[in-house]
């Protein structure tokens, strides 16, 4: 007598999703049929729009250059050299998820190999 069982395929071993009543070592033929996967069960998220803190960052690059920014729109909430002090000082300043960004000089020449 034949059964139907779903089954995921994880580490190499068919792990079936519900339980099956069968002698332990019970030999099984299986015919695998590909059913899609949903790759996430809520909808996805849109991209921040973070034009505004890159206008702030071409305006204002140079004053900061070697350090970390913390940008929320066009606002500059903090700044410094270690980016884990910039991080806890925007935190601090009740900005938990700001844009932050390592500024590069943007003069410097690059010569090849």
């Amino acid at each position: 007598m034949g059964q139907h069982v779903d089954a995921v395929y994880e580490e190499g071993v068919f792990r079936p999703l519900e339980p099956v009543v069968l002698p332990e070592h019970q030999q099984v033929r299986l015919t695998i049929e590909d059913k899609p996967v949903p790759l996430s069960s809520k909808p996805a998220e849109p991209f921040p729009d973070t034009r505004e803190e890159m206008e702030w960052l071409a305006k204002n690059w140079a004053e900061y250059v070697g350090e970390w920014v913390a940008l929320v729109g066009p606002r500059l909430i903090a700044h410094g050299k270690k980016l884990a002090d910039v991080s806890a000082a925007a935190e601090a300043a009740g900005y938990p998820d700001p844009l932050f960004a390592s500024v590069e000089d943007r003069n410097i020449q690059f010569g090849g190999w």
